[in-house]
């Protein structure tokens, strides 16, 4: 009797972590890889790669890593921030998963840069 209930209450279990608790752990995995809810967003695995993007001390101009709107959602992106350079690049956009959201040509880099009324935050600086 005792081995009956042992086999139903392992397969009880083991029919209980399906899919959902797959859901679960990737919805967990998502969170922590969120940039506008971690505590530091720097520190997470696809920002650090968008900071490498950066190099840092190559180049003689301040470049940044902005933190905006687009859409209406939270969005990310490089930007030479550097007032005595004069110059736009093709913007990318990303979520707050790092996902790609939207690309750029120089033209629409600058009008969404000089969109008025869009909030801005330098999240990074390099060669400041």
């Amino acid at each position: 009797m005792r081995r009956s209930l042992l086999f139903i209450l392992l397969v009880t279990l083991l029919f209980s972590c399906t899919e959902d608790g797959n859901e679960v752990i990737a919805n967990s995995q998502i969170e922590l890889e969120n940039a506008c809810t971690a505590e530091d967003p720097l520190a997470i695995g696809w920002m650090q790669d968008l900071k490498k993007e950066l190099h840092c001390g190559e180049f003689s101009c301040e470049v940044s890593i902005i933190k905006s709107e687009y859409e209406g959602e939270t969005v990310f992106y490089i930007q030479m921030t550097d007032p005595l350079c004069y110059g736009f690049d093709e913007i990318t956009l990303y979520s707050c998963t790092g996902k790609k959201i939207e690309s750029f040509t120089i033209e629409e880099s600058r009008e969404f840069v000089n969109s008025p009324g869009r909030e801005i935050e330098e999240i990074f600086i390099c060669n400041d």
